[in-house]
């Protein structure tokens, strides 16, 4: 099986998507075909045996648009690859010449200019209405054409020009709309330089194309360079501004050994990175991509949408057709060619309104400007209907560990017994650890090293598998772990442990004769979380609880803080049962968590969310968001976002009804109110095409594009009381 991939030039709207897909799904040899209005990326499948890349594309010519192998987006002024730009300028030329020679009184020359405008400024739309019947599909551009004939039928000479030239004005802004759309998501693009200054031996380097780069090549960055490619830093450090792909608003300091990311900008260092990942696996591809599968989902009201529009064109037509017939069938009115003018006059109006573009056009268009403005902040949001189920969740369940905490471990006390001093038993503890990697070594090497504490060796060092460590160190053999290890070396002792906070993580420091210390350790809370769970209540979530693996001790001190429910010592089942509870309950729940341990919980959930840090390959791959700045503030935006799109789809939506329908009733009251139809002479029909088709899709299109434009604050985030 073989693949033609590109883009589709001339596409403005979800019919032309249609007739595309429509025309090539029916030639033998083809296996599949994606298609997408936005980025207008075109993947084909195709049996080679039975068909050609060149067969196809002469297909997608003779649907009436252009294609090209390149994702490199041309300007859409530029009259060499938007000849329709040519055809509207021409039609437009010469509609305002003739009114012009009207307005002068020359009235027996401006008809003459209008058959420029009939033979060339209506190319693309001619062109456009024969692709649609050979795909025998009822769409507006055969509609607009027929409107274009009946004027001209009815010697209607100026309106049928000014349907061709308004129309071709509608369809070229719905274009440079979706080209708007469409250069958010290649800013993404953007963000990576084309090239890398690759270091070779001997203290050379070479200037290479990014695709040249392999894993373990070693690049250099200047201060204020953007970085090209995923790495770890080599040599140096660095401030680095990732805002462009986590949202993060400061600058992070990186040093040796500190992970960073394609797009992001190294402010003030010079740094080498070693590559870790091809360019085609970086985290900037792996957005772009994800934002592209995210088009491919359609939201439940975009996918109704479409229905019903499969279904308005064809019913919009047969009202025409019965108005055009209501005067001499169903009334008796004995026809006359005045009569017969003036309902084949109305019945023109309503099939320039029955064009569906603007309601089709609500939905997509906001909910990709949505999903691309939050990837900027730092969320990737897989698909509309995830964007669109996050307005309707009353139930959000937490993780602890990674998600409302930091998921690292910190000392925050040291008991001492036995005469010990807090400085020896740090030493003893640091000195042990320093052989270990677990995050409580960890939590004691730090404090160790805060403290400045001295290194001591030890001799047999043993690492107790589920227990903890021991070595000797003059004669005296140190143990640090939990319980069980007490139990294991001190038996007795193990009965009569007594620690004054039972609510935190405890290893103890002990002798073969005795225990000589507590270290208490948490897992700290992240700053912004108890400020992020008020905005959530804020907004209108009803329900949040913490599902955690965690003792109940510590599971009850943190959810009393937060003022949430809790579920304490779960298995990953356990999440998933509660998940699937609250389903049953009819509650609608969101999931967030790491998206490693809480998966099942996640993919159960009716929308999961993962906080992972941008990289983390398989928290994309588990969730359908991710929070990739790992920054709990980013929730209650996610909320506010889905709410702002939810509100514009539906205005969007109400607006283009509202548009077509008064022209429907005027065109109706018309008919039964023959001093309002005097009102309107000549211009109801052109009127229609400015507003009805033009006005309406330019206004819904406009209104899209504000969705997410607010920088929301931490302080909009910030609960309101």
């Amino acid at each position: 099986m073989f693949e033609l991939r590109g883009i589709v030039k001339g596409m403005d709207c979800a019919n032309c998507v249609t007739k595309v897909r429509k025309q090539i799904e029916t030639k033998e040899g083809i296996e599949d075909v994606k298609l997408n209005l936005v980025s207008t990326k075109l993947i084909v499948a195709y049996n080679k045996e039975l068909i050609s890349e060149k067969e196809i594309i002469r297909i997608i010519k003779k649907a009436g648009y252009e294609f090209d192998h390149s994702y490199d987006q041309k300007s859409f002024f530029n009259l060499k690859y938007n000849k329709n730009l040519i055809f509207f300028l021409v039609g437009a030329v010469f509609l305002l010449t003739a009114l012009l020679i009207d307005a002068l009184g020359f009235i027996q020359f401006h008809p003459y200019f209008y058959i420029p405008i009939y033979v060339i400024g209506g190319i693309p739309v001619y062109r456009k209405a024969l692709a649609s019947l050979r795909a025998k599909t009822l769409d507006i551009d055969i509609l607009m054409v027929i409107a274009v004939i009946g004027a001209i039928a009815i010697e209607h000479w100026e309106e049928a020009a000014e349907i061709i030239v308004l129309f071709t004005l509608a369809e070229l802004l719905e274009a440079f709309s979706m080209d708007k759309a469409r250069q958010s998501i290649r800013s993404l693009m953007d963000l990576t330089p084309p090239t890398a200054t690759r270091l070779l031996k001997g203290k050379k380097h070479e200037i290479v194309p990014l695709e040249d780069l392999v894993v373990g090549d070693r690049v250099s960055v200047k201060p204020g360079g953007k970085i090209p490619i995923d790495g770890k830093i080599d040599w140096g450090n660095s401030n680095v501004d990732q805002s462009p792909i986590t949202g993060e608003s400061t600058p992070i300091i990186k040093a040796v050994g500190d992970e960073v990311f394609s797009g992001s900008i190294n402010l003030d260092g010079y740094i080498i990175i070693r590559v870790t990942r091809m360019p085609e696996e970086s985290t900037i591809a792996r957005i772009r991509q994800l934002i592209e599968e995210a088009e491919q989902q359609k939201s439940n009201r975009e996918l109704f949408i479409q229905k019903f529009a499969k279904y308005y064109t064809p019913i919009m037509v047969s009202i025409a057709l019965l108005i055009f017939l209501i005067p001499g069938v169903f009334l008796n009115i004995p026809i006359n060619q005045e009569i017969l003018q003036d309902s084949l006059y109305q019945s023109l109006v309503i099939l320039v309104i029955s064009c569906p573009c603007a309601l089709v056009l609500a939905t997509p268009i906001t909910v990709v400007t949505a999903i691309t403005r939050a990837s900027k902040r730092g969320v990737l949001i897989k698909g509309g209907k995830f964007l669109e189920a996050i307005s309707d969740v009353d139930t959000v369940a937490m993780d602890k560990t990674g998600t409302l905490s930091t998921g690292k471990i910190k000392v925050y006390k040291v008991e001492t017994f036995e005469g010990y001093s807090e400085k020896e038993i740090v030493e003893i503890a640091y000195g042990l650890e320093y052989h270990s990697e677990h995050k409580i070594a960890q939590a004691i090497i730090e404090l160790g090293e805060r403290n400045k504490s001295r290194l001591f060796g030890y001799k047999d060092v043993t690492i107790i598998p589920g227990k903890g460590i021991k070595g000797t160190r003059k004669g005296t053999t140190y143990y640090l772990g939990n319980e069980t290890l007490i139990e294991e070396v001190l038996p007795s002792e193990a009965c009569d442990l007594d620690c004054e906070e039972s609510e935190s993580i405890v290893s103890y420091v002990l002798t073969d004769e005795k225990i000589i210390a507590h270290i208490h350790m948490s897992d700290e809370l992240r700053p912004e979380t108890k400020t992020s769970i008020d905005a959530l209540r804020d907004i209108g979530v009803k329900n949040i609880v913490m599902l955690t693996g965690d003792n109940e001790a510590v599971a009850s001190k943190i959810a009393y803080e937060l003022g949430i429910d809790y579920k304490a010592e779960l298995l990953p089942e356990q999440k998933m049962q509660y998940i699937k509870q609250m389903k049953d309950d009819n509650h609608s729940i969101a999931m967030i968590g790491d998206g490693i341990n809480d998966s099942p919980a996640l993919a159960l959930s009716d929308v999961g969310i993962a906080m992972g840090t941008a990289g983390t390959a398989i928290a994309i791959e588990t969730s359908d968001i991710v929070l990739s700045s790992d920054d709990l503030f980013s929730l209650p935006y996610l909320f506010r976002l889905s709410k702002e799109t939810k509100r514009t789809i539906k205005i969007n939506i109400f607006l283009s009804l509202f548009i077509k329908f008064t022209f429907f009733v005027l065109v109706i009251l018309s008919v039964a109110i023959e001093s309002l139809g005097n009102f309107f002479g000549e211009s109801l029909l052109w009127l229609a095409v400015l507003i009805g088709d033009l006005g309406a899709s330019l206004l819904v299109i406009i209104n899209a594009m504000t969705v997410g434009r607010k920088k929301y604050t931490r302080e909009d985030i910030l609960p309101k009381n």
